[in-house]
């Protein structure tokens, strides 16, 4: 005599639906994701890590700094997994392939389901040539390095010097 087994076709359901869900959680959510957070003058911008991905297709972030001027880099690092994550993270500056400088060189660990990060400023005086023409624009690169994971901001320095300056109108006897 056969067994009839009344509800196996749910059971069979429920079984994939879960297994379609762990799927999405583990590839979407689990793992290291990185962010990198830069302000220049009042301009914030955040690379994210799905655009770190793009840098396969040829794809490298950038950002725009005044010459002179100087940017704020925050590097965060989010674990998603059960336990501590550890590296050598290391900053250097780049231009035509060759190193300008080493800018940060740190160990970070970070707790299980925990956030790390790291701060730096760049002042763009120090890497780009003091002769930079009116309207002219010079690059370089920003390499992380963290482990055997490189991502790569590409910085563009631009002079602003065909602007006229701003010079804030005083009334007489002063401000109120």
């Amino acid at each position: 005599m056969a067994v009839k087994y009344k509800n196996l076709y749910l059971y069979l359901a429920l079984a994939c639906f879960l297994g379609i869900i762990l799927i999405f959680i583990f590839d979407g959510y689990m793992g290291i994701h990185d962010t990198l957070f830069v302000t220049a003058r009042e301009y914030p911008q955040k690379i994210e890590a799905d655009q770190w991905a793009q840098a396969k297709n040829g794809y490298i972030p950038t950002v725009n700094i005044e010459w002179g001027g100087k940017a704020a880099f925050r590097y965060e690092i989010d674990n998603h997994w059960f336990s501590s994550y550890g590296a050598d993270v290391g900053v250097s500056v780049w231009q035509n392939q060759v190193k300008v400088a080493d800018v940060l060189s740190k160990t970070i660990t970070v707790k299980a389901f925990g956030k790390g990060q790291l701060d730096w400023v760049l002042d763009t005086g120090e890497f780009v040539s003091v002769n930079l023409s009116t309207g002219m624009t010079s690059d370089f690169t920003v390499v992380i390095k963290r482990g055997d994971i490189e991502r790569k901001v590409i910085v563009y320095v631009y002079t602003d010097a065909n602007q006229p300056k701003l010079i804030p109108i005083v009334p007489p006897g002063g401000l109120p």
